[in-house]
């Protein structure tokens, strides 16, 4: 059994929808050959969506291929925040209501995940609780800011302390804070850029105490966690420090190293080479690692070439827990 907790969906309706009437500034245009564009009011250019987003029967077809038991999507990060700006109650309820409609296609292979709306943090942990009570998500897209907002803000604090007492999945995935300007070329934001926005994301989480405050927050790290496996000694270092470069930051809110804190997150398998795969289930143990493909994403591992190698050559209880048991751990029950 492999249980898929990384792939992206929209459905065609949807952004037909958006074609007629923008959201939250978004706005599709069709082209020809049944291909899309995609942009926000005053965006220099359009990103033009994926056909394997929307395409249900390839999608079906690539699942019963490698016999993937469930897969659960969400829209793709640009949707879920962008350079200043984060979704309000109405665009994460359009979401959720284009995503119910991909699950209904998805017999029974796809499942739903919700998002979150950042941007009213007053209403963000109300929001939630509809959406869990409406459409029963077992797990969010969380991205790594609220349109540049930090996630350890106090004003989210009402949001997490929910998301823990539910149980919910935070699948953690990065998105572009700021103007994609910082990088010569957009591609590079998301080849260097994203690693990075988890890494930042997670750290500030740390040392800010919000994960100390919140031991049973569940959180799911896409791309491999980023850049947090390798840094994981480092991290220690400046909790660790008695020299000069000691820090009282780095010890006020935290009562243990960060090691500590990054072993109760869990890890997707798209880092995207077989040694980085390798190395993430070495560092982290098979028991925090979960399968992940990125689906449909060229820059991912839409069929999972880059991870099945890895997994198959793990001992079998290990190969289990990566394929299916950590995720089902996770979410708590398989079947909906």
């Amino acid at each position: 059994m492999i249980i898929d907790l990384h792939a992206h969906a929209l459905s065609e309706r949807f952004l037909t929808e958006m074609a007629r009437q923008p959201i939250s500034g978004f706005r599709a245009e069709k082209l020809g050959h049944g291909e899309y564009t995609l942009s926000r009011e005053g965006d220099v250019r359009k990103n033009t969506i994926d056909p394997h987003l929307f395409d249900m029967e390839k999608r079906l077809e690539s699942l019963r291929g490698r016999k993937v038991s469930k897969q659960l999507v969400g829209p793709p990060p640009n949707l879920v925040s962008w350079p200043g700006g984060v979704p309000g109650k109405e665009h994460v309820r359009a979401l959720h209501k284009m995503l119910k409609g991909v699950e209904d296609d998805g017999e029974s292979l796809v499942e739903a995940i919700g998002v979150v709306a950042l941007g009213q943090p007053e209403e963000a942990a109300e929001e939630l609780q509809r959406a869990v009570d409406e459409y029963g998500f077992r797990q969010l897209i969380l991205p790594t800011t609220a349109g540049g907002r930090p996630l350890d803000d106090p004003a989210f604090a009402s949001f997490f302390a929910l998301a823990e007492r539910l149980g919910i999945v935070l699948f953690m995935h990065p998105v572009s804070p700021g103007p994609t300007d910082r990088y010569d070329h957009w591609g590079v934001g998301v080849l260097i850029g994203f690693p990075f926005e988890t890494t930042l994301a997670i750290t500030r989480m740390i040392f800010t105490g919000l994960l100390e405050r919140h031991p049973d927050l569940k959180i799911l790290l896409a791309h491999g966690g980023g850049n947090l496996a390798f840094l994981r000694g480092r991290l220690d270092a400046a909790y660790l420090a008695t020299g000069w470069e000691a820090d009282p930051y780095f010890t006020k809110n935290i009562s243990r190293p960060p090691s500590e804190f990054l072993d109760r997150l869990y890890y997707d398998t798209c880092a995207l080479s077989e040694k980085s795969n390798r190395f993430v289930i070495e560092t982290m143990g098979a028991d925090r690692v979960i399968f992940g493909s990125d689906f449909p994403f060229d820059i991912g591992d839409p069929e999972g070439r880059r991870s099945v190698p890895v997994i198959e050559a793990l001992p079998p209880l290990d190969r289990d827990k990566v394929y299916s048991g950590n995720a089902i751990r996770l979410l708590g029950r398989l079947n909906k």
